[in-house]
C-alpha cells in the first residue's frame, strides 16, 4: 500500500485496522493530504478533471468531513465497502490522459483505493450512521494540499507542460529558433531570388512569411520531451518564461490572451467554453476573440481557413462516452474522434479542439496565480 494513513476525521485521523480489529488514530500520510484530502475535507470547487485532465467531477460528492463524503459516495453507488477494488470510483479515475505524466493518475488510484479499503473496515466505527450523507456539504475549504498547485514555479510549470509543451508542434515550426534556422534559404534581392513560391525575400533573406514574423518562445525540445527529464523541463520553463515576457498572457482578461487569440481563426468568437478543469457558461462579447495570425491559424476546430468565423460554443468535455448519438441526452451528439470507435457527448452545434481548452485552462491558472 502507498499509503499507511489514510482518514482524516474533525477531530481525529484513522489509519488502516491493526492486528487487534480496532482502528488507530495518527498523522495523516502526505499523500493521503495530495490525492485524496483536497477532495473530500469540503465541498471544493475543484474536480480531478483539473488535476490530470479527464473531465471526472467529484465535487458532486464531496461534503465537509471525509466521512460525509465516503458515505455520500457509498450511497451514489461509485464507492464498493465489500469489495472496494471494484469501486466505480477507481475506473474513473484511471481514465485519466496524461501523455506528459506530469500527474500520476496510478497513484492517486492507489490513494483512493488505501481510503476506501480502511473505510470498509473502520468507517462504520469511525463515523456511525450518517443521514441524508449527499446533502450534508456546506462549501467548506479543504483543509489538504491541493493537487492543482499553489502557484509555485513547480506546479505553473506542470500546467504549461501539459496545455502547451505536450501540442507544441502546432507552434515550434515557427516560433523556435530551430524553426529560423530551417526556414531560412540565403540571402536575396528580392522574391524572384527565391525558388519556392511559399518563399519571400524578407530582410535580405529567402524566409517562409510566417516563421519570418513568428516570436521565439520555444526553447529546444523540437523532437522529444519527457517531463522525467531535469533538462527538458528546464527547457519548457524557460519558454514559460518567454511566453509570459513576450505579453502573450493577459491576466486581467484571460481569454483575450495573445496566445490564445493569434492562433484562433480570424473573428472566431466563443460564447461559452466547456473542457477538463473549464467551465465558462457566459463569456463577455470581445472576449477572446481571434486575431489575424501570419502563420494561419492552428485553432481551426476543423474549420476551412476561408469559412465564416464561429461564433458559439467550444465544447470538450469527456463526461460521457458515447458510440452514437443515441447514447447522448437531447440537445447533444456523439463526438467521435477520427480513427476511434467511441467519442464523448457534446453540445449540438458546439466544435472542439482539446488543445485549445487545454491553454484557456493554463491561462485562467496563470491570471489567478498573479492576481487576476
Amino acid at each position: 500500500m502507498i499509503l499507511t494513513l489514510l482518514l482524516a476525521l474533525t477531530a481525529c485521523k484513522g489509519t488502516p485496522a491493526d492486528d487487534t480489529g480496532t482502528c488507530s488514530t495518527e498523522e495523516m500520510d502526505v499523500n493521503y493530504l495530495r490525492y485524496v484530502e483536497p477532495f473530500v475535507s469540503g465541498a471544493v470547487e475543484s474536480s480531478c478533471s483539473q488535476c490530470h485532465m479527464t473531465g471526472i467531477d467529484i465535487g458532486m460528492y464531496a461534503q465537509d468531513t471525509p466521512c460525509q463524503t465516503l458515505a455520500c459516495m457509498v450511497d451514489a453507488g461509485v464507492v464498493n465497502l465489500e469489495n472496494p477494488p471494484e469501486s466505480e470510483l477507481l475506473d474513473l479515475i484511471r481514465k485519466g490522459e496524461t501523455a506528459s505524466s506530469v500527474f500520476d493518475v496510478e497513484k492517486e488510484a492507489l490513494a483512493f483505493q488505501d481510503w476506501i479499503e480502511w473505510s470498509s473496515t473502520c468507517h462504520e466505527q469511525a463515523c456511525g450512521v450518517l443521514e441524508s450523507p449527499c446533502t450534508s456539504g456546506s462549501g467548506a475549504a479543504s483543509t489538504g494540499v491541493d493537487p492543482l498547485g499553489d502557484c509555485s514555479e513547480d506546479d505553473l510549470l506542470a500546467t504549461f507542460w501539459d496545455s502547451m509543451i505536450v501540442d507544441r508542434k502546432r507552434c515550434n515550426t515557427c516560433h523556435s529558433q530551430w524553426a529560423e534556422d530551417n526556414t531560412t534559404f540565403g540571402a536575396c534581392d528580392s522574391d524572384a531570388d527565391c525558388e519556392d513560391n511559399n518563399v519571400q525575400c524578407l530582410a535580405g533573406f529567402c524566409k517562409m512569411p510566417g516563421a519570418y514574423y513568428a516570436p521565439h518562445f520555444f526553447e529546444g525540445l523540437e523532437e522529444h520531451a519527457q517531463w522525467s527529464s531535469e533538462a527538458d523541463k528546464k527547457q519548457a520553463l524557460n519558454s514559460l518564461y518567454n511566453v509570459a515576457a513576450l505579453g502573450l498572457l493577459n491576466t486581467d482578461e484571460p481569454l483575450s490572451s495573445l496566445l490564445l487569440t493569434k492562433p484562433l481563426l480570424d473573428g472566431f468568437q466563443p460564447t461559452a467554453i466547456y473542457g477538463p478543469g473549464v467551465s465558462m457558461e457566459n463569456i463577455p462579447t470581445g472576449a477572446g476573440v481571434g486575431l489575424v495570425h501570419q502563420g494561419k491559424s492552428k485553432f481551426n476546430f476543423g474549420y476551412d481557413q476561408d469559412q465564416e468565423p464561429f461564433a458559439g460554443v467550444v465544447d470538450c468535455r469527456k463526461e460521457t462516452v458515447c458510440e452514437s448519438d443515441a447514447a447522448c441526452d437531447a440537445n447533444k451528439f456523439c463526438r467521435i474522434p477520427d480513427g476511434e470507435q467511441s467519442g464523448w457527448c457534446h453540445l449540438d452545434d458546439s466544435v472542439c479542439d482539446e488543445t485549445y481548452v487545454n491553454l484557456v485552462y493554463f491561462v485562467n491558472y496563470f491570471s489567478v496565480c498573479n492576481g487576476g
